[in-house]
């Protein structure tokens, strides 16, 4: 090494040796500053509140925040020296994110950030950067970008109580993402850990200093030309360092003096060992690999598991639950393709099948659209899934992403019932199907998942309290059934339900019957002449209107939600070439005249029967009168 690469190399050390020492005096030294006010949550009356963490919240658009920084990221290409990373590895970059509190122990927030590519903040020395060895060709096509989700968790608040005079907070954060490398056109999911310390200099404005570690794939970060570094268990990472500032929005000082509780939209919330609920539930798999025939995933991709989940409601619109699943370890389907050992497939399911752990963060949609009322017993709830999948057969792992749409019936104090649909998408490790995944991130495979089962609260079930609303107002069957005789409605009469919709598809199934036989019109994929109309079409469509005659007035979404199944049904008959377009509407126009018929005829001949279910306690209560 000469002269000149020596005083380089003492440099790049000391440059080193002060970016990190900046780095730790601005995350960790705000700890001893003096302390004002924080967050805008208030602390209940200790007259009233009978819980030691009990807190008045605001409504969902409150409590946001913006935050922009500037970063440094330390890529670790896998296999690769990090002592080296100085300058192979280092890039810088700015950061822009809006955030949310829900409660005082947690919040969400959505990040965005665009690297290497400023013209102040730039590194023409960064090796370890796609492409590989290729020194500044990175920066000159646009540097990376990247979007990150982080599940906020204020530690303070988590193990302590929350005080709105404190100045500092630190918060733990599990991330998940995607990022796009302009240097190779390549993407990738990536996955971490982070810390975020905040110091608050005024009501608004507050200083950050933010952490993280992040992993992601062989697309986006140090492949060379063998491709050796990998993703899944072989995964690149990089450190993420970055200082800004956070400005809060909305009203400041809680409309000077005002109180939250006084707000229309505030929520009394309980401790944090409150307001828990465990589920079990069976799912089925439906395996979307890169590069395959969807239309083929049954028999080929279909997979079918159990799961099960401990979760916390931290306030009406906002919950966390932790995830597990397994799949295919139970219940074998012999003909499954799709799932790694792609020369072997059904190899998996002898080596256990295939696991996913995750948190779901999930958003209430009723009650943040519509308001909380304790009284509801239908929610349709959206999450965002964060976690890894792992693979028995050949010991792969990769980090998962999903997004999907849960509904729920409360049926007593304690026990609901659930089903949701996921969307959920890993790397070709994740599923480990190589011959259809592409070799690096950019061939990212998915599944959706199905699942049914229930819900049981295991803490104390206290609900929320509105200002000045009694949340004690569950009804017996009695009572709902007084109300009835008295010129109130019932909300569901289950017996008239559960026979008019086997009923509505009975008549589907006899009408397709007997038009097939006359019209006797030959398939699209010639497999025999039974085409008009479809069958699936109109049973699915018979019990569609059922489920909206009976549900509507709960919850429109419901009604929507059986008719876009049917409409689904119907379409997979088009693409998987056994019907005509006009078959299906043929099948759809059938089946909705069956279930109309169906309850008209009903409600002829049993024009005075009542049913009137409701609950008291932790039991169900009916009565029925004639």
């Amino acid at each position: 090494m000469n002269r000149s690469e020596c005083r380089k190399m003492s440099l790049y050390k000391k440059s080193f040796v002060k970016t990190l020492l900046f780095s730790i005096i601005g995350l960790f030294s705000v700890s001893f500053c003096p302390q004002i006010h924080a967050q805008q949550f208030e602390v209940v009356d200790s007259l009233e509140k009978g819980n030691f963490n009990s807190v008045w919240t605001r409504g969902f658009w409150n409590n946001w925040f913006v935050q922009v920084d500037l970063d440094m990221s330390l890529q670790n290409p896998y296999g690769y020296d990090f002592s080296k990373v100085f300058p192979n590895g280092k890039s810088f970059g700015m950061d822009v994110a809006v955030g949310k509190w829900f409660a005082p122990q947690v919040g969400v927030r959505g990040k965005f950030n665009w690297e290497n590519k400023l013209p102040l903040l730039k590194n023409d020395h960064a090796n370890w950067l796609a492409p590989f060895d290729q020194p500044g060709v990175n920066r000159e096509k646009g540097g990376y970008i990247a979007l990150y989700g982080d599940l906020l968790v204020n530690m303070h608040n988590l193990f302590g109580t929350y005080r709105a005079d404190r100045t500092w907070n630190l918060s733990l954060y599990p991330r998940i993402g995607v990022n796009y490398n302009f240097g190779v056109s390549k993407g990738s999911l990536l996955a971490g850990i982070g810390l975020l310390n905040t110091y608050r200099l005024s009501d608004r404005w507050s200083l950050i200093g933010d952490i993280a570690y992040i992993m992601t794939g062989s697309g986006f970060v140090g492949i060379n030309e063998s491709g050796g570094t990998g993703t899944g268990s072989n995964s690149n990472g990089y450190f993420s360092i970055g200082l800004g500032a956070q400005v809060d929005l909305g009203k400041v000082k809680q409309e000077k003096g005002k109180k939250v509780k006084d707000d229309e939209h505030s929520v009394r919330t309980d401790g944090v060992w409150d307001n828990w609920f465990v589920q079990v539930g069976a799912d089925m798999s439906l395996m979307n690999p890169y590069g395959c025939n969807f239309s083929k995933v049954i028999p080929k991709g279909m997979t079918f598991g159990l799961n099960g989940a401990l979760g916390k409601w931290f306030t009406p619109e906002f919950a966390v639950r932790g995830r597990v699943q397994w799949e295919n370890g139970l219940i074998p389907n012999n003909s499954v393709e799709w799932v790694a050992p792609a020369d072997n497939p059904k190899e998996n399911y002898k080596s256990g099948g295939f696991a996913t752990a995750a948190l779901d963060v999930m958003l209430n949609m009723t009650n943040t659209i519509a308001g909380y009322r304790p009284e509801r017993k239908w929610h349709t709830s959206a999450f965002l899934r964060m976690g890894v999948i792992t693979q028995f057969s050949e010991g792969s792992g990769s980090p998962l992403m999903g997004v999907g749409v849960e509904e729920t019936y409360r049926l007593n104090d304690r026990l609901s019932l659930f089903g949701s649909a996921a969307y959920q998408v890993s790397t070709s490790e994740g599923l480990g199907v190589s011959t259809t995944g592409m070799e690096v991130a950019a061939g990212s495979n998915g599944f959706f998942d199905i699942d049914f089962g229930i819900r049981c609260e295991i803490s104390s079930v206290t609900g929320w309290h509105r200002w000045g609303q009694d949340p004690s107002n569950a009804q017996s069957a009695e009572q709902m059934f007084q109300s009835h005789v008295s010129g109130s409605p019932l909300r569901h009469n289950w017996p008239r339900f559960a026979v008019n919709t086997v009923a509505s598809v009975a008549v589907a199934y006899v009408g397709k019957t007997a038009l097939k036989a006359v019209v006797n019109e030959e398939r699209p994929d010639h497999s025999d002449n039974k085409s008009f109309p479809s069958g699936h079409a109109a049973m699915a469509f018979a019990a569609a209107r059922s489920i909206d005659k009976e549900f509507r007035k709960d919850s429109p979404w419901i009604s929507v939600a059986g008719y876009a199944a049917a409409t689904a049904i119907g379409v997979e008959r088009v693409v998987s070439d056994r019907h005509h377009w006009y078959d299906v509407l043929a099948g759809a126009a059938l089946g909705f005249g069956s279930a109309e018929l169906t309850w008209w005829v009903s409600d002829k001949l049993f024009p005075n029967r009542n049913v009137a279910v409701g609950f008291a306690g932790n039991a169900i209560d009916v009565k029925v009168g004639l």
